[in-house]
C-alpha cells in the first residue's frame, strides 16, 4: 500500500513539472512576443528649421507608419520610431512656437501609442525645436549633441507665460525632460541647479523650490547649471549624466544595438502609400501663367472630388516665367487638406524658374541623368528675384531647403559659399558677406558672423544647374528614381498615379506636342500643302491639309506655353502677304519679301518664350528656332516640286492643270489664227487665268491672257485687244 502512494505520489509529482514547465514556456512565449516586434525600426529624418508643412509631413508619415502596425495574436505589435534631428544645415533656430508645438501635441496622440518614438541628436539644436524633442519618449544623442536658447526666436530671447506653460506641460506629460529643465530652456534666465542628498537622490531645483532647499539645509551637493547671468546649455555630457538622454552613442548604427533593433530602416517616405491616392501633374514644356492657372485648376477639382490627396510632379521644363513658377511652387509647397502632399520627379530637366516648383516639392526625387537648375527659358538676374525675396524665401522655410541654394539656382550672378563651424562642423550656406540679410534664414543671428567659428570653403558652382547625385549631397533633393513607376513603388504607393488634366483630348495633344520632332513635322506638312494649293489655286483638298496641320501647330504651341496671339497674327499676315504677292500683285515683291520675314518670325516666336537671346540655353533654343525655319523653307520647295512632278502625270490630279499643249501643231494653228473678230465680245472663262489659261466664246475654246487680274474658272471676260494670236481679256463683272 505504501508502494502505491508513493508512485502516485510520484507520478503527480511529474505531472505537476510538465504543467510548470508548459506555463513557463508559454509566459516567456508571450513575454517575448512584444520583444520580437520591437526588433522593427523606423527612421524619420525631421529637416530644420521644423516649418507648417514639415511638421504636417512629419506628422503624415508617423500617421502612416502607425497604420502599418497590426495586432497578433491579440497582443499589439510596437515599432521603434527615431527621430533623426538634421542640425548638419541648420539648427532649428528660425522654427516657430506654433509649428513645434503642433508637432509636440500630435506625438501625445492615442493612435501613436504603438509607437515608441525616440529622438535622436547629433549637433546642436536651438530654437522651439527642442519641444518635439521633449515630447519623446526617449532622447538618444552623440557626443556633438547641444540643446540650448530654446526662445531664441522670441523678442528677448525670452518666452512669455504660455510658451513657459506649454513648455513645461509637455515636460511633464512626457517625463525625459524634468520640469524645471524645460522652464530654464525657454523662461527668463534664473538659477538651476541639480541638487544630489546624500541617499543619492538627483532632482532640479529652480526659483522657490531652490530657496526653499537652502532654508532647509541638510546634506546634499550642490551643482549649478546655469544663473541669472548664464542661459542653459545641455551639452551631450550633461543630459546622460542627468539622466536625460539614455545613452550616448557615436552613430545612427550604435543608436540601433543600444534600442535593440535588428534593423532601422530610413522612413525616405516610404511608408507613405497607407490611404494615399495619388496623381501625376506633369509639368512639361514652358511655363506660362495661362498654364499654370490651368494646373492648379486641375489640382483644386481633382482634391475637391475626393479623387486624391497627393500629387506627384513629373517636370520637364526649362521655366519662362519667374512669376508663375513662383506661384505654382508656393501652391505646392503649402499644401493644405484635401492635397497633403506633393512629391517631386525631375524626369529630365528642371531649368530656369522651373526649379522652385522641383524644390517645392518633398520628397524630391532626380532621374539619374536630370539636371537640376541652370540657365532657362527666361534670363533670370538680381533685379527680378529683388521683388520675389520674400516669396522665395517662404519656398525655403515651408520646405526646409538652405535659401542661398535656391537663389544660387535661379539668379547666375550670386556666388554661394559653403561655411563650417570649426566648433561643431556644422555646414551652412551663404554668400560672401556671410549670413546677413536674405543670406540667412534666422534672421538676426549674429553670431553665425563670427569669422572665428564659420569658415568659408570655395564657391559652390551653381551657374550650369546640379546633376542628381550632386542635388543629393547639398539636401536639395532626396533621392533618384529612373521612372514613375520606380518612384512609386520606392515610396509605398498602391499604384503608378494616373495623369491629373481637366480633359482627355487636352492631354492626348499634349502628350503628342511633347514628341520630338512633330512640331517640325507638322509645320513641314502645313508649308508643302501651302505651297500646293498656291501653285493651284482653288484645288482646296491642300489648302485644307495645310488649315489642319498649322492649327495643330499652334495649338501644341499654345498648350506648350510658348505661343501667344502675336505669333499667331505674325504667322497669318505673313502668310496673308505672300498670298498676295502670287495672286493678287505679282512680281513687285514688297508683299513677298515682308511676308517671309512675318512668316520667319511668327514661326521663331512660336517656339520660344523670349526674343532675344541672353543665356545659353536661349542661343541653343534660337537655334533649334532657326532650324526649324530652315526646314519649313526647304518644304515650301518640296511643295513646288511635288506640285509639277504629280499634278501633270497623275490621273487623280489630271483635271487640275493645264495639259502640256503639242507645240507643232500650237505652232502651226497660231500661225493661221486669225483673232480680230473676238475683239469686244464676251465669254466665259474655262479654266483659271494666272495670267493665262483658256475661256469659251460661242463654240470656240481660245488661249487668252488676263490684263494682270486674276480671274476664276466661270468668269465672265471680256476680249479687250488682240495682236495676231495673242487675244487679252479682261473680267466683264
Amino acid at each position: 500500500m505504501e508502494y502505491f502512494l508513493t508512485a502516485a505520489w510520484c507520478r503527480f509529482s511529474i505531472q505537476l513539472a510538465l504543467l510548470w514547465i508548459v506555463i513557463a514556456m508559454s509566459g516567456t512565449a508571450c513575454s517575448q512576443e512584444p520583444s520580437a516586434n520591437t526588433k522593427r525600426g523606423v527612421q524619420l529624418d525631421i529637416s530644420l528649421p521644423i516649418t507648417t508643412r514639415g511638421s504636417a509631413l512629419a506628422i503624415d508619415s508617423l500617421t502612416g507608419i502607425a497604420a502599418g502596425v497590426s495586432d497578433q495574436g491579440g497582443v499589439s505589435a510596437r515599432i521603434t520610431v527615431v527621430l533623426h534631428y538634421r542640425s548638419d544645415t541648420d539648427d532649428g533656430a528660425a522654427t516657430t512656437f506654433e509649428d513645434a508645438l503642433r508637432l509636440a501635441r500630435a506625438l501625445a496622440r492615442p493612435e501613436f501609442r504603438r509607437l515608441r518614438i525616440v529622438s535622436y541628436v547629433d549637433g546642436p539644436i536651438r530654437g522651439h525645436a527642442v519641444l518635439p524633442i521633449m515630447a519623446s519618449d526617449a532622447l538618444l544623442v552623440t557626443s556633438d549633441a547641444v540643446i540650448s536658447d530654446a526662445a531664441v526666436a522670441e523678442v528677448g530671447g525670452v518666452g512669455d507665460d504660455t510658451i513657459v506653460v506649454a513648455y513645461e506641460s509637455v515636460a511633464a506629460r512626457r517625463g525625459v525632460f524634468p520640469v524645471e529643465v524645460a522652464g530654464a530652456l525657454v523662461g527668463p534666465a534664473q538659477e538651476l541647479v541639480l541638487a544630489t542628498k546624500l541617499d543619492g537622490k538627483r532632482e532640479f531645483a529652480s526659483g522657490e523650490k531652490l530657496q526653499t532647499l537652502r532654508r532647509e539645509g541638510g546634506g546634499w551637493k550642490e551643482e549649478v547649471w546655469s544663473s541669472p547671468t548664464q542661459r542653459l546649455v545641455l551639452f551631450s555630457a550633461r543630459l546622460v549624466s542627468a539622466r536625460i538622454a539614455t545613452q550616448a552613442v557615436d552613430s545612427l548604427d550604435q543608436a540601433r544595438e543600444v534600442l535593440d533593433l535588428a534593423e532601422l530602416k530610413p522612413m525616405n517616405d516610404s511608408l507613405i502609400g497607407k490611404d494615399r491616392i495619388a496623381g501625376i501633374l506633369e509639368v512639361s514644356g514652358a511655363v506660362s501663367r495661362d498654364r499654370v492657372r490651368r494646373w492648379e485648376l486641375n489640382l483644386a477639382k481633382a482634391g475637391d472630388a475626393g479623387e486624391l490627396n497627393t500629387v506627384v510632379v513629373k517636370i520637364d521644363s526649362a521655366g519662362g516665367d519667374l512669376e508663375a513658377s513662383l506661384r505654382l511652387a508656393g501652391t505646392l509647397a503649402s499644401t493644405t487638406a484635401p492635397l497633403t502632399r506633393s512629391i517631386g520627379f525631375v524626369e529630365n530637366q528642371s531649368r530656369g524658374d522651373a526649379v522652385l516648383i522641383a524644390l517645392a516639392c518633398k520628397p524630391l526625387h532626380l532621374h539619374p541623368d536630370a539636371r537640376l537648375g541652370g540657365p532657362g527659358g527666361q534670363a533670370i538676374d538680381t533685379a527680378n528675384i529683388r521683388p520675389l525675396a520674400e516669396a522665395i524665401e517662404q519656398i525655403a522655410l515651408d520646405t526646409g531647403r538652405p535659401l542661398p541654394l535656391i537663389i544660387g539656382l535661379l539668379d547666375p550672378a550670386a556666388k554661394v559659399f559653403r561655411f563650417t563651424s570649426s566648433k561643431t562642423g556644422q555646414v551652412r550656406y551663404g554668400s560672401e558677406s556671410g549670413f546677413a540679410g536674405n543670406d540667412n534664414l534666422d534672421r538676426g543671428d549674429a553670431d553665425r558672423n563670427d569669422e572665428s567659428e564659420w569658415q568659408r570653403g570655395e564657391a559652390i558652382d551653381l551657374q550650369e544647374g546640379l546633376t542628381a547625385t550632386a542635388a543629393i549631397e547639398l539636401g536639395l533633393a532626396e533621392g533618384q528614381a529612373k521612372s514613375v513607376d520606380e518612384l512609386a513603388a520606392t515610396l509605398g504607393l498602391d499604384q503608378v498615379p494616373q495623369p491629373i488634366t481637366d480633359r482627355g483630348l487636352v492631354h492626348f495633344i499634349e502628350w503628342i506636342g511633347g514628341m520630338k520632332g512633330v512640331s517640325i513635322f507638322l509645320l513641314m506638312i502645313g508649308m508643302v500643302a501651302l505651297s500646293m494649293e498656291a501653285g493651284a489655286p482653288g484645288v482646296s483638298i491642300p489648302g485644307f491639309v495645310s488649315l489642319i496641320a498649322f492649327s495643330l501647330y499652334f495649338w501644341i504651341q499654345f498648350l506648350n506655353g510658348t505661343a501667344q496671339w502675336l505669333e499667331v497674327l505674325a504667322f497669318a499676315l505673313g502668310v496673308f502677304c505672300i498670298a498676295i504677292e502670287v495672286l493678287v500683285l505679282p512680281g513687285t515683291g514688297v508683299f513677298g519679301i515682308g511676308g517671309l520675314c512675318l512668316l520667319v518670325l511668327g514661326v521663331v516666336l512660336t517656339s520660344q518664350t523670349f526674343v532675344i537671346p541672353r543665356n545659353t540655353y536661349q542661343f541653343e533654343q534660337m537655334t533649334r528656332s532657326l532650324w526649324l525655319v530652315v526646314g519649313g523653307a526647304g518644304a515650301i520647295i518640296v511643295g513646288f516640286a511635288l506640285l509639277r512632278l504629280l499634278l501633270p502625270n497623275k490621273t487623280l490630279f489630271k483635271h487640275l492643270a493645264l495639259e502640256t499643249p503639242d507645240l507643232e501643231s500650237l505652232d502651226r494653228a497660231e500661225r493661221l489664227a486669225d483673232y480680230e473678230y473676238l475683239l469686244g465680245q464676251t465669254g466665259i472663262a474655262t479654266t483659271p487665268l494666272r495670267p493665262a489659261g483658256r475661256a469659251r466664246f460661242g463654240d470656240d475654246i481660245i488661249q487668252v491672257l488676263s490684263d494682270g487680274t486674276p480671274l476664276n474658272q466661270g468668269d465672265k471676260v471680256k476680249v479687250i485687244e488682240v495682236r495676231g494670236n495673242r487675244v487679252v481679256v479682261a473680267s466683264q463683272d
